[in-house]
């Protein structure tokens, strides 16, 4: 009998431990989530701008990119956005080693710099299957975590 309940509670942890896990990641995020966020907050956003010095066709897994801005305090407030299919392919956009991330996290982080106050220590990142550059306020309101 005791044999059976140590199976049971072995069971009723792993279970918990596996659905703890798929908790701490986090979902997709969509073109049209993140508009509709950054459009209740004021922002006007353009889909699929023209991004100069990057070719998104060597960016595996591409699907699509947001640009929302708005005027605050004189200062343009921005967000650069780059959708991808997965967030392996983000990731992998964002953090490798080769010459093409890591000409494109180039680009992102002065993009950001450039749109974003000077107390915005963040920029740039990556989460789930996006790789964003600008403002804190616009990364807020486009709901990225």
């Amino acid at each position: 009998m005791r044999k059976i309940w140590k199976k049971v509670l072995s069971l009723f942890v792993v279970f918990g431990l596996l659905f703890g896990l798929t908790g701490c990641f986090g979902s997709s995020y969509s073109n049209s989530s993140l508009k509709s966020g950054l459009q209740s907050a004021g922002y006007t956003v353009d889909e699929n701008p023209t991004i100069l010095n990057l070719d998104t066709s060597k960016l595996t897994g591409y699907q699509s990119s947001l640009y929302a801005y708005k005027t605050v305090d004189s200062k343009e407030d921005g967000i650069l956005i780059l959708i991808f299919d997965s967030s392996s392919n983000a990731d992998k956009a964002g953090n490798s080693a080769d010459g093409v991330a890591t000409e494109f996290m180039s680009m992102m982080y002065n993009w950001g710099r450039a749109h974003a106050p000077q107390s915005d220590t963040s920029v740039y990142g990556i989460a789930n299957n996006i790789v964003w550059a600008g403002s804190n306020a616009a990364k807020n309101a486009a709901g990225i975590k």
